[in-house]
């Protein structure tokens, strides 16, 4: 809906014009016998010349009740007033009215009717003459006025929910800087020779969180390569005792998916399945891509005296994130166990993510 000056009168002008040449046309169809000994086009336009002489008179409650009374008067409080002087209105396009009867008769006809512009069913006739321009009127611009109000709440929501979203990322980033950071602090310490490999694909990480997250979707195939980067970093601080796999069946590599949604999953396993577990810790990571969906399923070691890792912000801001982008088109279980935790995560792709 436009909302320039020049383009809305234009609309206003095609609008009445479109109503008198229709109104014209009715009456023109179902004239009374009098006026049917005219050509249907003579008739017709004489008809849509009446029509344009009446309609300033006819407009004028409508104008004047949307673009003067409701914004000075109702909206104020003053509804009394609006309705006075809406009367009022109604009365001078009546009079206003009655009074071009006579002049365009003559101008069309060459005759001058005779009545009284006083009396109650001349009154009544008029008024079923301009109570259709201004329901019609007023239908309109109230049903201009819901669709616009509609698209502001849209507009609003969508801002509020990208606003949340952004929250929730901010959040998330430092978290999974943060942990990272405590992970290079240990290898420093013990002089570890992975030191310089793990910064390196820590900054290849950051980069891609700063770089490439900031769009709504990026390709699944970039997303997996910052989890097994993350992996990797992940593995230098264990020896062998942690036992890591990832197994992947990828059908559509360039599948849209929403940035870093995967890995603060596998995230919240390394911390828990690997930091945590005291006993034969293990990860496990099965990634399924198909045309349809998409699935995750992680399952780690845990202990369940240690504070459970469906508690942590990764996972809060996560399942928030997956409300916020995938609605009702995702699915996800987490399931605590004895001596180990599962997270299964399947989404459903709609067309228009692929690309």
């Amino acid at each position: 809906f436009t909302t320039k000056l020049p383009f809305r009168i234009l609309q206003h002008l095609l609008f009445w014009l479109v109503f008198i040449s229709l109104y014209a046309l009715v009456k023109s169809l179902f004239a009374a016998p009098s006026d049917m000994m005219y050509p249907p086009l003579q008739r017709f336009g004489r008809f849509l010349l009446s029509e344009l002489i009446f309609l300033p008179w006819k407009v004028l409650p409508f104008y004047g009740l949307f673009y003067f009374l409701i914004p000075r008067f109702f909206q104020r409080g003053r509804y009394l007033a609006t309705a006075l002087y809406f009367m009022a209105l109604l009365v001078i396009s009546i009079y206003g009215f009655r009074a071009m009867i006579r002049p365009v008769s003559w101008l069309l006809y060459k005759e001058i009717p005779d009545f009284q512009v006083y009396r109650l069913q001349r009154m009544i006739y008029t008024l079923t003459e301009i109570i259709p321009a201004i329901g019609l009127a007023a239908s309109l611009k109230l049903f201009r006025n819901r669709m616009i109000t509609q698209q502001r709440e849209q507009e609003l929501e969508k801002e509020k929910l990208a606003a949340e979203l952004n929250y929730l990322k901010a959040q998330t980033n430092p978290h999974f800087l943060f942990n990272t950071l405590n992970n290079l602090y240990g290898l420093a310490r013990r002089n570890d020779p992975n030191t310089a490999t793990s910064i390196m694909k820590l900054a290849g990480i950051m980069r891609y969180i700063l770089h490439e997250c900031s769009a709504p979707t990026v390709a699944l195939t970039d997303e997996l390569n910052v989890i097994e980067n993350y992996i990797e970093l992940e593995k230098l601080r264990y020896d062998d005792r942690l036992r890591v796999s990832f197994k992947q069946d990828i059908q559509r590599p360039q599948q849209r998916i929403a940035p870093l949604i995967l890995l603060p999953f596998v995230e919240n396993a390394f911390k828990h399945g690997a930091g945590e577990s005291r006993f034969d810790p293990f990860i496990h990571i099965d990634l399924v891509s198909t045309e349809e969906e998409l699935r995750l399923h992680i399952s780690n070691s845990w202990d369940r005296d240690i504070e459970s890792p469906g508690t942590g912000i990764g996972l809060r801001n996560v399942q928030r994130q997956l409300d916020l982008i995938y609605g009702n088109q995702y699915i996800l279980n987490i399931q605590p166990e004895d001596k180990q935790f599962s997270i299964s995560l399947t989404i459903q792709m709609d067309q228009h993510a692929s690309s």
